[in-house]
């Protein structure tokens, strides 16, 4: 057999290429679209700037309860892409101390970039939830 390899070198370079259409190399869709856990990370997705995801918050408190010093905590859950972008389909209000916070939490999420997290030393998308704090002056 190794003999019909080095006579045809284009058998050789089939059999590769057959390795790779069907081994391990190439993920399959469901593979791809899996959005991972936090847990099952090795690396969870981190902020790509605090500061940023501070000023993009602050600029996302709705007047009117800022100025009746109303603040208050909203958790939004969203799934981060392998390029550290939220999904804007995928956020989502889980809880919500005032709902204009978590009207305006929802609007903020989708600006956020992330350092996307890592499962098998590749970045891949995972869930992530997220407190956001509104806090008055």
């Amino acid at each position: 057999m190794l003999h019909s390899f080095v006579r045809r070198p284009w058998l050789a370079a089939a059999a590769v290429a057959t390795l790779f259409a069907v081994g391990p190399f190439v993920g399959t869709a469901e593979a791809q679209d899996k959005v991972y856990a936090i847990a099952e990370l090795q690396t969870p997705p981190k902020l790509r700037s605090t500061a940023d995801a501070g000023r993009f918050i602050s600029e996302s408190y709705p007047e009117d309860l800022k100025r009746r010093g109303q603040g208050g905590m909203v958790e939004v859950q969203f799934v981060v892409d392998e390029k550290g972008k939220v999904d804007p389909a995928t956020v989502e209000v889980l809880d919500a101390t005032h709902s204009q916070l978590g009207e305006a939490a929802k609007k903020v999420a989708p600006r956020l970039e992330f350092q996307p997290g890592k499962a098998g030393g590749a970045a891949v998308k995972s869930k992530v939830v997220l407190p956001i704090i509104y806090k008055p002056n």
